[in-house]
């Protein structure tokens, strides 16, 4: 079946660039403020409110390019309009992905490359995972969740729906996080957490050297 992205920004603009390679993208569509041009992506760009009428839900399924606005609430509201005008939901796995045994992949679900999905997870609708991401054995990830590049998650983890981990972060063995947290990059998160709770990581620290000296006084020149 033939797809409609929803989405005008970065995000689509990214998967778009990744998914015209293994799926049949028709044209792209987004709330009809945001509809400055006709085009975007060289496809039709179409006002959500009359999406039905250039792409028949009969014959197009749809998938959701929407970053973590809202703490993911935005896509979640624009896939449950979408339902009810009788869309389907197509998926994007890149090739590279490595999926394990007894994993499942529910829809509207975008995941970049080189990401290894260990067995016995299973990965809620209208999730976004990035680059290069390791979810360990028997991970129950939520609806509407963002992985960032990197994220490591050990296994065992239960990820509460529609939370957000920055570049790097990570998750220690049999976690469970709440909903509707935010993980900052490169921040481990080692003990439960409850809902809407924000988690924040010490930034790299300026070091009073410039970096000609630090290499001659560290020498670490190689």
């Amino acid at each position: 079946m033939t797809t409609v992205i929803y989405g005008n920004g970065a995000m689509a603009r990214v998967l778009f660039s990744y998914a015209r390679h293994s799926l049949q993208i028709a044209g792209f569509t987004v709330d009809d403020a945001f509809c400055a041009a006709d085009r975007f992506c060289g496809l039709p760009l179409v006002p959500f409110s009359n999406v039905e009428a250039r792409f028949d839900p009969a014959h197009y399924d749809m998938i959701m390019a929407v970053g973590f606005i809202d703490m993911n609430l935005l896509r979640e509201r624009k896939f449950q309009e979408a339902v009810s005008r009788g869309y389907r939901f197509a998926s994007y796995i890149h090739s590279s992905v490595i999926i394990h045994d007894d994993v499942t992949i529910c829809d509207n679900t975008i995941i970049l490359d080189h990401v290894s999905i260990h067995p016995g997870c299973r990965i809620g609708r209208s999730t976004f995972i990035s680059s290069n991401v390791n979810i360990g054995h028997d991970c129950e990830i939520g609806d509407g969740n963002w992985i960032n590049s990197g994220v490591a998650i050990a296994g065992g983890c239960r990820i509460g729906r529609c939370s957000v981990f920055g570049v790097n972060a990570s998750v220690a063995h049999a976690i469970h996080v709440g909903e509707r947290n935010f993980i900052a990059a490169n921040t481990l998160i080692n003990r439960p957490t409850k809902d809407d709770e924000v988690h924040l990581s010490h930034a790299g620290t300026l070091f009073r050297l410039r970096s000609q000296q630090f290499l001659s006084f560290s020498r670490m020149n190689g």
